[in-house]
């Protein structure tokens, strides 16, 4: 949840860092993106759910016919924080 609390990019290497770590310790990809999405979702609006789950399924879907794994899982960490980011600019503009 350290990705709701800031959206930049120290906190996206720092998630990086994370994922790559679990990719080492031969986590499943799929199961990193499926468990990240299932964390995710009890803390946003319900209006972001949605677009959350579209953009979690097209990256479950890259990292089926890629082949850098960390690319994908990093690409849906950054997606996530540019919707959350807009949500809360939006929210408090």
């Amino acid at each position: 949840n350290d990705i709701t609390r800031e959206q930049s990019p120290q906190r996206l290497m720092m998630t990086r860092d994370k994922l790559y770590e679990l990719l080492v310790n031969c986590i499943p990809a799929s199961v990193i993106l499926i468990t990240l999405t299932k964390e995710l979702l009890p803390t946003l609006d319900d209006s972001l759910k949605q677009e959350v789950l579209e953009w979690s399924a097209f990256y479950e879907h890259r990292l089926t016919t890629g082949s850098k794994e960390i690319f994908h899982l990093e690409a849906f960490v950054a997606k996530f924080m540019a919707i959350y980011a807009k949500y809360l600019n939006d929210m408090f503009a």
